[in-house]
């Protein structure tokens, strides 16, 4: 068992017992295996023994390179054709990480700035919506005062800087409107104009002079100018910079003879979503449109008269700030490992099972699994594992009803051990098969054994980075999809949108990239990169500060993708087609493009909704892939719905005057609705 309280557990129900027996899957990771005898635990079943249709795993040149040998499938080999052992998983130190080479740390170091920048440009605009009033009316109440005061200019240029964010970040102009942001531009430019001149006036512009102490020639004199002028320059600055701004809020066309796919790609300008939020579903599908008819209004409907916290005001404060005041409390899993056919890595499945409705006393409770309640398998976010706190969220609220819920660990995360080279990469989909595979079979298994047909659902739930690589599951495994339903929340279905989205570039993936790059690539996976890569591509990786930059060295270079554009088609579960709004060049989309408008989204099998707000500020609008949602729903069979909300952020939607007290209800109980939803119309 993994959590911190394990203690509150009294005892395994027999159904508990029943499930995992069914499941077979080992309780130990099989590299902790130290006998033969130990070996014969982990069994081979012939359901799971081969790699399942559709999946995508490496590109055909990375999987060229790899060997297979015994019992070493997919293991690196040197230049004498030996096979090298897997490197240490742990951290390195910074002087090896750069060959003991101070110069090379210094100009890694030099780039922290990029995430320390981003952050200040991030608070500012996180709470623009309360600092503009309030500068405004230190302003107003003290009009009168013919000084020049340095607590006026400080609340005039900070005024004047939080007024120009409303004016033109898009998140605020989708929010309120363009009129909005400008009145309280104008307001604050009159104000500041209006103290720069009463500065003038009780201060005639003059240089001041100082004196300093010299060792070598005695006392000196250095200018300074006056604080008046750098008032005005400031201010000068805050309007031309606004100005320039507000210009460039149409975009334009990216450079055609540029030889870099990114500067190709036309500048969006502000990017204000052109699609309406709302519940899209084809109305020819008898079973979408009974699972639609099933769903609760509230599980896509998200604004004040439903709940959601009337005092974050955008995108940003609805992510940021749901993450740094939510926490839920430990829960208890039971881990059990799945063997990937296809490389022979062991996954790591976390189970969390509920707990039966007697009272044994204080601190003791019994382990129960309902067959006749969802099954749910989660998929995390990039950095995240079953103690992910939005994770908890969906657990603790789940079991509470009966539900047995399996969080599919990506290799490597959470300290699980890795036996082979093939890290993580978000186009993999392998993974997530052969657990859906494994749960399904057991599900299956359990319902003969009781000679009753299996009616449990199992409900696929992907959050952020786990969110696209479920809807690329659902989409390339087509028929062959292990899973009842599924439902993406904060995902996208073409990320190769997300590469043209400059404000999230600049203002959330240099801190998501610092963290990756530390926590994971070089907190557990240097040895790895370090070995695969060049000494320039490695020191390269070290120095990115957005997301794509990382991908382009941890992801495109290690595991051989063609360029960046390549693997995030491969990500992406509509990356098979061309994608739209004039992103790329024609002979710049994946050569892999279909000629069928919808390419393989439209193979998708089993009901999968897609949860999305439109003010997410880390996947954009157009990462759900078209400017026609009607017509992506009713693409091939029409088993695609989409969820969208206007408002809500990324992995957010806070509830109430205090988002704490609810964590992530409203996400959680979206993705129960639709369970249910699913659950009663199969029925």
């Amino acid at each position: 068992m993994t959590a911190s309280n394990i203690d509150d557990v009294l005892q395994v129900d027999s159904s508990v017992q029943a499930f995992l027996d069914h499941l077979s899957l080992p309780l130990v990771h099989p590299l902790n295996y130290t006998t033969d005898e130990d070996s014969q635990v982990f069994t081979s079943h012939d359901e799971l023994s081969f790699v399942g249709e559709g999946v995508f795993e490496l590109p055909p040149i990375a999987a060229a390179s790899f060997a297979s040998g015994n019992n070493n499938r997919y293991h690196l080999r040197s230049n004498n054709n030996e096979l090298l052992p897997t490197p240490f998983i742990g951290p390195m130190s910074q002087m090896e990480l750069h060959d003991h080479s101070l110069y090379e740390l210094f100009l890694t170091l030099t780039k922290i700035g990029a995430p320390l920048i981003a952050m200040g440009e991030l608070w500012l605009r996180l709470f623009a919506f309360y600092m503009c009033p309030v500068c405004l009316v230190w302003l107003v109440y003290h009009r009168e005062r013919k000084s020049n005061n340095n607590k006026d200019m400080f609340f005039s240029i900070l005024g004047l800087a939080s007024s120009a964010v409303l004016f033109t970040d898009s998140l605020y102009v989708y929010e309120f409107g363009r009129l909005f942001g400008f009145s309280f531009w104008c307001m604050a430019i009159v104000l500041a104009i209006r103290l720069a001149l009463l500065s003038i006036q009780a201060n005639p512009p003059n240089s001041v002079v100082t004196s300093t102490k010299s060792k070598s020639s005695g006392i000196g004199s250095i200018r300074m100018p006056d604080k008046n002028i750098l008032f005005q320059s400031a201010i000068f600055i805050c309007i031309f910079t606004t100005v320039v701004v507000f210009l460039q809020s149409d975009g334009h066309v990216g450079n055609a003879h540029s030889n870099t796919i990114l500067r190709q790609m036309p500048h969006p300008g502000i990017d204000l979503p052109t699609i309406e939020p709302g519940l899209y579903y084809c109305k020819s599908n008898p079973l979408i449109t009974a699972v639609a008819s099933n769903l609760k209004e509230s599980a896509y409907t998200y604004d004040v008269q439903h709940g959601a916290t009337p005092y974050l005001v955008s995108g940003d404060q609805r992510t940021g700030i749901t993450f740094l005041v939510n926490s839920v409390e430990e829960q208890q899993y039971i881990r059990v490992y799945v063997s990937n056919p296809f490389d022979g890595e062991h996954l790591a499945l976390d189970i969390a099972f509920p707990f039966d409705a007697f009272n044994y006393g204080i601190g003791k409770r019994k382990l129960i699994h309902d067959s006749m309640k969802p099954v749910y398998l989660v998929l995390h976010g990039l950095n995240g594992g079953s103690h992910e706190e939005y994770v908890k969220d969906l657990v603790k609220r789940r079991r509470a009803e009966g539900s047995t819920v399996v969080v599919l660990i990506a290799r490597g995360m959470m300290d699980t051990k890795m036996s082979g080279w093939n890290v993580f990469h978000g186009a993999r989909t392998g993974d997530v098969d052969i657990a859906a595979r494994a749960l399904r079979r057991g599900l299956t298994l359990l319902a003969e054994t009781q000679r009753r047909p299996r009616r449990q659902v199992l409900i696929g739930v992907g959050y952020s980075m786990g969110a696209i690589i479920l809807s690329n599951y659902v989409a390339r495994s087509g028929k062959h999809c292990s899973l009842d339903a599924a439902i993406a929340v904060s995902g996208g279905l073409d990320m190769r949108q997300n590469l043209n989205f400059r404000r999230s570039m600049r203002l959330w993936q240099p801190m998501l990239t610092f963290g990756l790059r530390d926590d994971i690539l070089i907190g557990k996976y240097a040895r790895f990169y370090k070995h695969k890569l060049t000494r320039d591509q490695f020191l390269s990786m070290l120095r990115t500060t957005s997301v794509s930059a990382l991908d382009v060295e941890a992801i495109v270079t290690y595991n051989s993708f063609n360029n960046l554009v390549h693997y995030y088609s491969e990500m992406s579960a509509m990356g098979d087609r061309v994608a739209e709004f004039g992103l790329l060049k024609a002979n710049s989309n994946s050569s892999e493009c279909v000629a069928d408008e919808w390419g393989r989204i439209s193979n998708t099998s089993i009901p999968f909704a897609v949860l999305q707000a439109l003010d997410d500020p880390l996947v954009g609008w157009r990462t759900i892939g078209t400017e026609r949602p009607q017509e992506l729903v009713d693409s091939g069979n029409g088993n695609v719905m989409l969820l969208l909300t206007k408002a809500g952020g990324h992995v957010g939607w806070p509830l109430g005057l205090n988002p704490k007290a609810n964590s992530w209800k409203w996400m959680s109980d979206s993705v129960r609705d639709f369970a249910l939803a699913v659950d009663e119309s199969m029925k």
